[in-house]
This record gives structure tokens, sequence and C-alpha cells, in this order.
């Protein structure tokens, strides 16, 4: 083995362990708030009616979680994405993605304020959630910009990166994120009602989908899920076998 076969090998491996820490941060934050759903203690005794009401306190949670779950799914999902195209790192890339993997750490506690808090006059938990949800588009936002601008250095098939990135749409969080962050501060220096803020993250929520929707349209079928893709390859060799 001579020394660049012996470097390339143990940059593999090092952009392996990176990429398993990252994977570890994500299991960690989930496990960690499906810990918060749990039934009060002392209900081993309790009658019907008692574990009722508790199990109904418990549904507010379970939604969050829920919700939540499937958020940092699609997060973890983005991130397996961006990190396939890795052939190297830097050290900036690191620090980039330590910072992406702190804001979704901050998600039990998204969750927790969100679920403890909410209710019809006392939506400010929700807001911060929406908050951080974006504040993790951000940080992921730049992470991927710094893998552009250094395709060449970092990526495989980097021409075509923004592409494989949906970077044409990715990059209006630049510009969605400080300025819902902007009308939230009015929003709380004004005192303005509650459902407006919420209000207003919907529609940053929604404007983003239609961008992301105008730039990259539904991938054709060959591209989906690969559960699909697995399902269609069968039903065309059955099909196959048929014709003959």
């Amino acid at each position: 083995m001579n020394v660049n076969e012996g470097e390339e090998i143990k940059k593999e491996f090092q952009l392996e362990r990176v990429i398993l820490f990252s994977d570890a941060v994500f299991a960690i934050i989930i496990t960690i708030m499906v810990l918060e759903m749990k039934m009060p203690e002392g209900l081993r005794h309790a009658n019907a009616e008692k574990v009722k009401e508790a199990f109904m306190e418990l549904l507010p949670k379970f939604g969050g979680y829920l919700i939540s779950f499937l958020i940092v799914g699609i997060f973890w999902s983005k991130h397996l994405k961006i990190f396939s195209f890795l052939k190297d790192y830097t050290n900036k890339l690191i620090a980039l993605n330590l910072l992406f993997l702190f804001s979704i750490s901050l998600f039990p506690f998204a969750v927790s304020l969100m679920t403890e808090t909410l209710g019809p006059h006392s939506l400010y938990g929700l807001v911060v959630y929406f908050g951080i949800v974006m504040f993790c588009s951000l940080t992921q936002t730049v992470l991927v910009h710094y893998l552009i601008i250094n395709a060449d250095e970092l990526c495989i098939m980097p021409a075509d990166i923004k592409k494989n990135l949906h970077w044409k749409s990715q990059r209006f969080t630049y510009i969605a994120v400080p300025a819902f962050y902007a009308l939230i501060i009015v929003a709380i220096v004004l005192d303005l009602d509650v459902n407006i803020i919420t209000t207003i993250s919907g529609v940053w929520a929604i404007t983003l989908a239609v961008i992301r929707k105008r730039y990259y349209p539904a991938a054709k079928a060959e591209n989906g899920p690969i559960l699909a893709r697995l399902f269609r390859s069968r039903r065309r060799l059955k099909e196959a076998v048929e014709q003959q």
C-alpha cells in the first residue's frame, strides 16, 4: 500500500466517523423526545376515570412527538443525502455540521415547551417551536451552501451538486428565516395577537413549499421511493413472465 492509498483510506474512515456521529445525535434526540411521553406516577391503584384523564393529558405530547419525529426524519434524510456526495471534509465543514446538529438538539426542548404551554390563548410555545425548526433549516442551508462553494474539493459529481441538493429553492431560506424572525420581533414589540404570529409561521411554510415545487416539480415515477420502485420492478417482471 502506497502513501496515497493510505491517506485515502484514512480520509474515508474519518468521514465515516463524522456520518456515524451525526446519525447517533439524531437517534439520541428522537429517543429523548419519546422519553417525555410518560404517564404520571401513582396510577397503579387509580380508578379508570383518573387513568383516562391522565391518558388524555398525554395525547398532546404524543401529537408533538409524532410531528417532531417526522420533521427530524426529514432533516436526517436531507443530511444523509448531503453527506452521500462527500468525498472529503474540512475543519469548517465539521464546524458547520456541529452547528446544524446543535440546532437539531433543541427539538426536545421545543417539543416540551410547545406541548406544555400550548392553548387557545397561549401559542408562544408554538412560535418558539417554529423558530427552532427554521433555525435548523437555516443551519442546514449554510451547510449545503458551503458544499456548493467547495464542491470541486469536497464532492463527487461537483457539476451536479446544485441540482442534486435543490439549491435554487433552498437558497430562499436565507431570506425567509431572517424575515420571519424580524416579523416575530415586530409582532412581539407591538403586542400583536398571537394568532397573527402563528399565521405568519403558516404562510412562511406554505411559501417555501410553493417555491420548492416551482423549481423542482415532483420526480418521475422512476425516481420515486425505493419501495415503490421495488414493487414496480416486481410488477414489470411478472408482466414479462406472463407475456412469455
